[in-house]
Parts: structure tokens; C-alpha cells; sequence
């Protein structure tokens, strides 16, 4: 080994088997215990603090701080303290520690000069070997124990994965699809950006099931193009293939012969899917309303173009059907219902669970029905008198987050289900 970039080679080949297995793992699968009794949370707390450890040893080597790479004898107190302090951290958060004291270790790494890693009968390779590569390999059982291994495991972690991603896609969105997300492009273009990548799946899967690669892609010109594309398509558009390409990879890993999986495909489907997800879930988080007021701004965001579509009708054309069947009059009174319900809700602090198709649908005919015969200007009026009790009930929630159950709940009763009918009325997302 005669210099640091060969170091870093002996470093990064195990590394990336280990942080894809955790991958595999999934974010949910991190809480769980391992066999010898921490949880792979703790285990990947653990890996990072003593990589992160290991950096500022290097540090204080490399900057003449220490002339030599003592040993430690507090290992045993270091480790409870890591497993301590990590209890009650969000899984998330934990492997985002990780990979932030990797890229530290790495680049003190890259620091080293020749003399520096040999001096000292090669001490700092030692050092290094003990907390990054040589660790994995302790670790290394451990880890691929909970890797799934059979089509049904895995198609289970993906499941797993898929249902929090989605939600807070849902719960985000269709008019707030075309803001900006934190990382500078729009959540239209990282949703493409991850529908494109599980669509890709269909082409590369063949290729690592017989243990081999496909050609090499470009990943940066696709994600360029993909994003460049986004801006051409409708909210609905990307939300539409973002369930058609998740809904393709479940159909090809279901199809998958039941027997162990090489880790080359598994990997892949982990990559393409629930690790993706991870990676873009904060992204979408951060944009989820929390506080009163943001709702507050949020439905009134979408309430102007939902109600000026309404107005532009006028009350003669409340009475015409519109593409879906029902008459504009019945998708004012039926969004009346829903607006009332959840007002109702949050007065009373009793919420309903449990909704089906069958009693959603009862609740749309029952509102329909109960407006039969109350004509369009006052169909209207109890449209902006109910719309004014929502916000005032919301401004009232307080400082503070809101409460779940009302997070949850409200916004599919008022403006992502105003959202839903704005094809209907013809506004465009």
C-alpha cells in the first residue's frame, strides 16, 4: 500500500456492500434487534461514531496534534454511549450520521501523504483498517442476516417503504408539486426523477439476476433530462407514473422465481426503490404543512383558482353535468359535506376512521341528496360560509404543530380533495 488513494480503495470496496446492506435493511427494519441484542439502528450509530472517531484522530495526527495514533481503552463506555444517545433518534437520521462520517474519514484519508500512513509500522493503516473495512467484516453477519433474501421478503420491505413515501407525497400535494424543494428543483422533477429510476428497473433486473452488469448509464444526463422533461408534464401526469412505475417493479419482483436473490439484483430493486425513497423523503417532509398557519396558507392557496372556477360557471352553468357525470352544483354541494365534516371533527375532537369506498361514496350521494332542492345562489353561499368556519376553526388550533389526527384527516377533506376536481373544472396543475 504506497499511498492514500490505495488506502482508500481497500476502504470503499467493502464500504459499499456494507452501507447497501444496510440499505436492504430498510429504514423500518433499522428498529429491529440483532442477534446480539442492539438494534441495527444502534449498530449503524455505532459504525459511524467510530468512523467519525477515527477521522479526528487522523486529524489531530495529520495537523501534528498527536506524533502518534494512541490506542483507546474506553471502548466499552464509548460504545454504551453511542447506543445510549441514539435511542429514541429517528432511523433516518442515524444512517444520514453514517454516511457524513464516512465522507469525513475519506477525505482525511485523501490528506495522507505516503509517510504519514507508513509511519509507525504503518499505524495509521492499522487504525484505519480497525474502524472502517476491518469492521464491516465484524459487523458482517450481523448486517446480511436481516438483508431480505427471497422475492417475498424483499416485495415486503418495498411495501414497507412505499407506504410513508406515498402518503407524504399524497399529503404534499398536487398544486405544491411545482414549488422548489430544497435540494433547487421542483418535487415534479424528483418524483419523475424517481419514477424514471424504478422504470429502469425493467431493463436492468435480467442482467444482475444472471450475476452481471448492463451498460453503464450516464446517471447525471438522465436525471438532467428527466428533469428538464418534468416541466412539460402535469402534476397529475408525474403522480400517474410514479404509481405506474412502482406498481411495475411489485409486478417483476412478484414474478420472481422463489428462491434466493443474488445481492447484485437485490441491491439494484433497494437502490431503484426504498433506499431511493429515504434518500427523498426529508425533501417532501420539509414541505408538509405543520403549524396552523401553514395550513391555514396552504387551503387558501388552493381554495382562490378551486372557487374562481366556480364563480366563472355562474349559477345558470351550477346546472350543467360536468365530465364525470354529476352537475357542478352536486361537486359544490359534495365538497360543502366534506369541508363541514372535518370542521366538525376538529370542534368536537371525534374523528372518523375507517372510511371505505362504499361509505365515501355514501357520504357523496348523501350530500348530493340532501341538496336536491336548494337552488345555485345559495348552494353557494353555504360553499363560502362553511370554507369561512374551516379557516377560522384552523386559525384557532393554536401555535404549535397540529395535532395528527387532524394533520391526517383535514387536508384530504378540503384542498387536496379540491385539488381532485380541479381537471373537472378545468384548472390546470
Amino acid at each position: 500500500m504506497r499511498s492514500s488513494a490505495d488506502l482508500l480503495g481497500v476502504v470503499q470496496t467493502p464500504w459499499v456492500a456494507f452501507r447497501l446492506a444496510i440499505a436492504a435493511i430498510g429504514r423500518p427494519g433499522l428498529e429491529e434487534k440483532t442477534s446480539t441484542g442492539w438494534t441495527y439502528k444502534d449498530l449503524v450509530a455505532h459504525a459511524a461514531a467510530w468512523e467519525d472517531r477515527t477521522a479526528e484522530r487522523l486529524r489531530e495526527f495529520r495537523e501534528g496534534e498527536a506524533k502518534t495514533l494512541l490506542g483507546v481503552d474506553d471502548t466499552d463506555q464509548f460504545n454504551a454511549a453511542v447506543v445510549e444517545r441514539t435511542r429514541g433518534r429517528n432511523a433516518r437520521e442515524v444512517v444520514v450520521e453514517l454516511e457524513a462520517a464516512h465522507a469525513r474519514i475519506i477525505e482525511e484519508i485523501g490528506k495522507l501523504t505516503a509517510e504519514e500512513i507508513h509511519a509507525n509500522d504503518d499505524q495509521v493503516i492499522a487504525i484505519v483498517a480497525g474502524n472502517t473495512y476491518g469492521h464491516y467484516a465484524e459487523h458482517f453477519d450481523e448486517v446480511f442476516a436481516a438483508v431480505p433474501k427471497r422475492p417475498a421478503e424483499l416485495l415486503a420491505k418495498l411495501r414497507e417503504s412505499w407506504r410513508p413515501f406515498r402518503r407524504a407525497t399524497n399529503r404534499l400535494g398536487l398544486d405544491a408539486l411545482s414549488d422548489t424543494t430544497p435540494s433547487g428543483w421542483t418535487y415534479k422533477a424528483m418524483l419523475g426523477h424517481v419514477a424514471y429510476w424504478m422504470g429502469h428497473l425493467a431493463q436492468e433486473l435480467p442482467n444482475r439476476l444472471e450475476g452481471r452488469r448492463g451498460p453503464v448509464m450516464d446517471v447525471d444526463a438522465e436525471n438532467a433530462r428527466e428533469a428538464a422533461e418534468s416541466t412539460s408534464r402535469s402534476a397529475h401526469e408525474i403522480v400517474e407514473r410514479l404509481h405506474k412505475a412502482y406498481q411495475g417493479v411489485v409486478d417483476l419482483v412478484t414474478a420472481l422465481p422463489d428462491r434466493e436473490i443474488d445481492f447484485l439484483a437485490t441491491r439494484l430493486v433497494v437502490g431503484e426503490t426504498y433506499e431511493h425513497f429515504a434518500k427523498h423523503q426529508g425533501e417532501i417532509d420539509a414541505a408538509l404543512p405543520r403549524t396552523a398557519a401553514d395550513f391555514v396558507g396552504r387551503i387558501e392557496k388552493v381554495w382562490k383558482p378551486f372557487r374562481a372556477a366556480i364563480r366563472e360557471r355562474g349559477r345558470a352553468g351550477l346546472g350543467e353535468p360536468t365530465p364525470s357525470g354529476w352537475t357542478y352544483k352536486d361537486l359544490v354541494a359534495h365538497a360543502a359535506g366534506w369541508m363541514e365534516q372535518t370542521v366538525r371533527e376538529m370542534q368536537t375532537n371525534e374523528f372518523r376512521t375507517g372510511w371505505t369506498a362504499t361509505t365515501i361514496q355514501e357520504f357523496n350521494e348523501r350530500s348530493v341528496r340532501t341538496h336536491d332542492l336548494v337552488g345555485a345562489e345559495a348552494m353557494i353561499d353555504e360553499l363560502d360560509t362553511v370554507y369561512r368556519r374551516l379557516v377560522e376553526t384552523v386559525r384557532g388550533l393554536g401555535v404549535g404543530e397540529v395535532d395528527d389526527r387532524i394533520a391526517s384527516s383535514m387536508p384530504y377533506y378540503t384542498y387536496l380533495h379540491w385539488e381532485e376536481h380541479f381537471a373537472e373544472l378545468g384548472i390546470p396543475l
